[in-house]
């Protein structure tokens, strides 16, 4: 018996009025595979994701997670069952020094998020992991 696939797309299209932009993309990735998407510029990359994690809702085709479809279901039910887009944000504050800019990036990995009720300088983690960074560059 053979294990359905981690991620399939079968016959997946997307169009935006007369413009197509995804046509019959069919994909069989395993649990544990490795795929790279790539292409120019406009070629449908990132639409082929929205497509795949929910936020956006294929013209025709389907999408399968572990063998279960998750067609035209909500990014947060997708999520739920264990498929989540990250996107790729980058802010830097120009008005802050590069330690301050690596300051506020480790906020969220040490479980901070944006809190305005501590001041930074108690923050002892916050203020270490940027050094070691720091210390790694010099």
């Amino acid at each position: 018996m053979t294990q359905a696939p981690a991620l399939g797309l079968q016959a997946l299209h997307k169009r935006f009025g007369t413009t197509k932009v995804v046509c019959g993309v069919d994909l069989c990735v395993q649990a544990g595979e490795r795929v790279a998407l790539i292409g120019p510029n406009g070629a449908g990359k990132s639409t082929l994701f929205n497509l795949i994690s929910g936020h956006v809702r294929p013209s025709s085709g389907f999408v399968h997670l572990h063998g279960r479809s998750i067609t035209g279901l909500q990014p947060c039910a997708i999520a739920r069952l264990g498929l989540a887009r990250s996107f790729q944000i980058s802010n830097l504050f120009p008005q802050l020094s590069v330690y301050e800019n690596l300051r506020c990036s480790v906020l969220w990995s040490l479980g901070y998020g944006y809190t305005f009720v501590r001041l930074l300088g108690s923050m002892h983690d916050a203020t270490a992991a940027p050094m070691r960074l720091w210390s790694a560059w010099v």
